[in-house]
């Protein structure tokens, strides 16, 4: 580990700064040797430059106002050696120039990514001590990243000479176009950061939200998915989880189970609240406290309905329970002569 962090540090700064280094010494030896060289040789090298025949008649073309517009190209000049000879030297003047350039901002690029990786893992670890989802960590992380590399990209344009500021402009008319044909996909975005802050559930909780129960698997920037007792997996936008009524069946240690039973009205009640009560005496998965209880739920002339209601620790189960102990109180009852005879 220790050696691939030692190779990626040489090749994204030290490499950079040693090639940036030969070329400020390059430079230096040639300004060196120029100015202690003797007058005599200086002559002959401007005599041995000034050997072309249009040399001297042609003016130089600076080549930064040929591309903008400044300057106009002739067709005696486009086919002279001079032009050539003087472009060919500006742009090497030009490329030498820019690969310092180059090389500090990929510099500059290269720290601002070491601190980004740096920042990430210390934010990682402390998040993952807090407690906080895996989905806020990733969020967490995007958001670190985009910021910190953001931040350096702008700062790597700058050292080359790209205009960040124009650059940034079109981008914001872009944004708000994109931000108009996207609205909905923002309010979701809004609505996940809401829930990530406030927290109405997490994920692997149990949850009821519009008609569907399941287990919370993923809570991303545009949905929330969660696993139905089907096996189904049910995606919600992120503002559904917000706009409508959710209940969180994991936010208790223990859940209530209520089943309604309907039993004759000419039926003794006590009879079929002590029945119902043996039933379930002895079933682990019941908790004591709060004990389970038998109530009236309703009356009517035919029949009277009685209410069944427990609480377990697995929240999972409450559905599994309801059509178990509907099931096992009408054999009960039955066995009790509680219910009606069919006729």
């Amino acid at each position: 580990m220790k050696i691939a962090r030692l190779r990626r540090f040489v090749l994204l700064v030290a490499v950079p700064l040693a090639v940036l280094a030969t070329i400020g010494v390059h430079f230096a030896v040639a300004q060196t040797v120029a100015e202690v060289e003797p007058a005599a040789t200086q002559k002959v090298i401007v005599v041995a430059t000034t050997l072309p025949s249009d040399a001297t008649s042609q003016p130089v073309i600076n080549l930064q106002d040929l591309v903008t517009g400044k300057a106009q190209l002739s067709a005696e000049q486009a086919v002279s050696f001079s032009f050539w000879q003087s472009t060919i030297d500006q742009l090497v003047r030009m490329g030498l120039a820019f690969v310092p350039r180059l090389l500090v901002a990929l510099v500059l690029f290269s720290v601002f990514y070491v601190i980004f990786r740096i920042t990430r893992k210390v934010a990682m670890t402390s998040a993952k001590a807090a407690g906080l989802d895996e989905s806020i960590r990733d969020m967490l992380a995007r958001i670190i990243k985009v910021i910190i590399l953001g931040f350096g990209l702008v700062i790597a344009c700058n050292q080359v000479g790209i205009e960040i500021a124009a650059l940034l402009t079109g981008v914001s008319i872009i944004g708000l176009a994109v931000g108009f044909a996207a609205q909905e996909s923002i309010s979701n975005f809004i609505a996940g950061v809401m829930i990530f802050l406030d927290k109405p559930f997490k994920v692997g909780d149990w949850i009821e939200v519009d008609g569907h129960t399941g287990q919370v698997k993923r809570v991303t920037f545009r949905s929330t998915r969660m696993s139905d007792l089907t096996g189904n997996v049910v995606v919600f936008p992120n503002t559904a989880m917000l706009n409508r009524k959710l209940v969180n069946k994991s936010s208790s240690p223990k859940t209530r189970v209520a089943v309604t039973i309907p039993i004759p009205a000419d039926k003794d009640i006590a009879e079929a609240r002590r029945v119902l009560l043996a039933e379930i005496a002895n079933d682990p998965r019941v908790e004591r406290h709060p004990e389970p209880e038998v109530s009236i739920k309703g009356v009517s002339l035919a029949e009277q309905f009685v209410l069944l209601h427990f609480w377990i620790t697995e929240e999972r189960y409450e559905d599994a329970m309801t059509y178990e102990y509907l099931e096992r109180a009408k054999r009960t009852l039955d066995a009790a002569g509680l219910t009606k005879k069919a006729a």
